[in-house]
C-alpha cells in the first residue's frame, strides 16, 4: 500500500492530470495490442504476422526515440502531448468507422499501430520528464511510483477490455472505446497547464542534441549497462508477450475473452510486483532488482511455453509479471536518478531507442514460431536471453553493485 505522502501528490492538479493521461493512454495501448493480436491471428493464422504487427508498434521507439528526447528538451512538451493525443483519437475513430463500413483492411491496422508507436515515443521523452519536473527532486520517487502503478494496472485492465470487446462486440468496439478514452486524455491534458518547459534549449538544434546524448553516454558506463540490459529484455523477453494470443488460441484452444484473461494475468503480476516494490524496496537494491527481473521473466517464460493448461499458463504469466515489475520499475529509475535534470529528456529518448530494439526480437520469435512449434520458439528465445544477460553482467559488473545513492523506498517510472 502506498503511504499518505505518495497519495498527496494526487492533490496536485497538474500532476494528477499528467498522471491520468499516462494511465488512460496505457490502457488503450494494451487493449489494442491484445485485440489486434487476436484479430490478426484469426485472419491470417500466422504467428509471424502477429509478431509483425507488434513490431510496427515498437519500431518508432527505435527509429525516433533519441529525436523524441531531444525534441522534448527543445521545448513545447505540453503542445507535443496534446497534438499526439488528438491524432490518436482521430486514428482510433477512423479505424472503427472503416470497420463498421466493411472497408477495414490489415494495412489500415498496421498503419494505425505504427502511429500508436509514434505517440508512445512522446510518453517516454515528453510526459515522464514533465511528471518529474512537476514533482521536483524531493518528490520524484513518489511521483514516478504512482505513474508505475497506473501503467502496470493498465496492463491488466487493457487486455481484459480488449478480449471482452473483441469477443462480444468485435474489433470496432475496441477502437471506439479507444477513441473515447483518448478524448478523456485530451481533456485532462488541456487542464495540465502549458508552462514553458524547454526555454533553455529553445535555440538549440534538435539533431545536435540527439548526437550529444550519445557522447554523454560514452562517459557513463552505468548508463551503458542500464541500456544494454534494456536491449536484452526487448530482444529476448518482450517478444514472448506477442505470442500469448498464439499460445492461447492455437495451443490452449481459447477464445478471445479467455486469451484476454490470460494476458491480464501477466498485468496482474506486474501490478502486484510494482506495489510491493513501491512499498518495501530501498534504493540500494535498484540495480540488482533490475537485472534479476529480466532473469526471472525469462525463466517464467520457459514455464509458460510448456504449460499443459490455461490455469498453469496464467500462473506462469503472473510470475513473469513479477519479474517485469522489477525490471520496468528500475529502468526509468536508474536513468533519472543518475542523470542531471538538463539531460533527462535526451537520456529517456535513448532509453526509448533501446526499447525500440524489440522489432528485431519480434522478427526472430515470429520467424521461429512460423517454422517450428511456438512453445519451442519461446524456449529458444528465453535461453538466448539468459545467456546474453550473463555476458552483459560480466562486461559491466557495476550493474550488479549495490546502489550507492540515497533514495526513497519507491519506484520511479516504468518501461516496456
Amino acid at each position: 500500500m502506498l503511504s499518505r505522502p505518495r497519495l498527496e501528490l494526487l492533490g496536485d492538479r497538474r500532476f494528477l492530470r499528467l498522471w491520468s493521461v499516462g494511465a488512460v493512454s496505457s490502457i488503450v495501448r494494451w487493449l489494442e495490442m491484445l485485440a489486434v493480436g487476436v484479430y490478426v491471428f484469426d485472419v491470417t493464422g500466422s504467428p509471424l504476422q502477429v509478431a509483425l504487427f507488434t513490431l510496427l508498434r515498437m519500431l518508432p521507439l527505435g527509429l525516433f526515440g533519441a529525436f523524441g528526447g531531444a525534441l522534448g528538451d527543445h521545448g513545447g512538451r505540453h503542445r507535443i502531448m496534446t497534438i499526439g493525443l488528438v491524432c490518436m483519437c482521430l486514428v482510433s475513430f477512423a479505424l472503427a468507422t472503416l470497420l463498421l463500413g466493411g472497408r477495414l483492411e490489415l494495412w489500415h491496422i498496421g498503419l494505425a499501430t505504427f502511429l500508436n508507436g509514434l505517440f508512445w515515443v512522446t510518453d517516454f521523452s515528453v510526459r515522464r520528464p514533465m511528471l518529474a519536473e512537476v514533482a521536483g527532486i524531493a518528490r520524484m520517487g513518489r511521483a514516478l511510483a504512482l505513474d508505475t502503478l497506473a501503467a502496470n494496472g493498465s496492463r491488466m485492465l487493457g487486455p481484459l477490455f480488449g478480449g471482452a470487446l473483441l469477443e462480444f462486440v468485435g474489433l470496432g468496439g475496441a477502437y471506439l472505446l479507444g477513441a473515447a478514452l483518448y478524448v478523456l486524455a485530451v481533456l485532462a491534458m488541456a487542464g495540465a497547464g502549458a508552462a514553458d518547459d524547454g526555454a533553455s534549449r529553445a535555440r538549440e538544434n534538435v539533431w545536435r542534441n540527439a548526437a550529444e546524448s550519445l557522447g554523454y553516454l560514452r562517459s557513463r558506463p552505468l548508463m551503458t549497462a542500464v541500456l544494454a540490459v534494456t536491449v536484452v529484455f526487448n530482444l529476448w523477453c518482450f517478444p514472448v508477450l506477442a505470442m500469448i494470443p498464439v499460445i492461447g488460441k492455437n495451443d490452449l484452444g481459447l477464445s478471445a475473452f479467455p486469451v484476454g484473461l490470460l494476458m491480464s494475468a501477466e498485468g496482474a503480476g506486474v501490478l502486484l510486483g510494482a506495489s510491493a516494490i513501491a512499498a518495501c524496496v530501498h534504493a540500494r537494491f535498484y540495480r540488482r532488482l533490475y537485472v534479476g527481473g529480466v532473469a526471472w521473466f525469462a525463466c517464467a517464460a520457459l514455464a509458460f511455453a510448456h504449460s499443459p493448461s490455461a490455469s498453469v499458463a496464467g500462473i506462469a504469466l503472473l510470475a513473469a509479471g513479477l519479474g517485469l515489475a522489477a525490471f520496468s520499475s528500475m529502468q526509468s529509475t536508474l536513468v533519472l536518478v543518475h542523470t542531471p535534470p538538463g539531460e533527462r529528456g535526451r537520456m529517456m529518448g535513448l532509453l526509448a531507442v533501446c526499447i525500440g530494439s524489440a522489432p528485431l526480437g519480434l522478427l526472430h520469435i515470429g520467424w521461429l514460431a512460423d517454422r517450428i512449434a511456438t512453445p519451442v520458439a519461446i524456449t529458444i528465445v528465453a535461453i538466448e536471453g539468459l545467456a546474453v544477460l550473463a555476458l552483459v553482467c560480466r562486461r559491466f559488473p557495476e550493474i550488479l553493485r549495490w546502489e550507492d545513492v540515497q533514495g526513497e523506498a519507491a519506484v520511479p517510472g516504468t518501461g516496456t
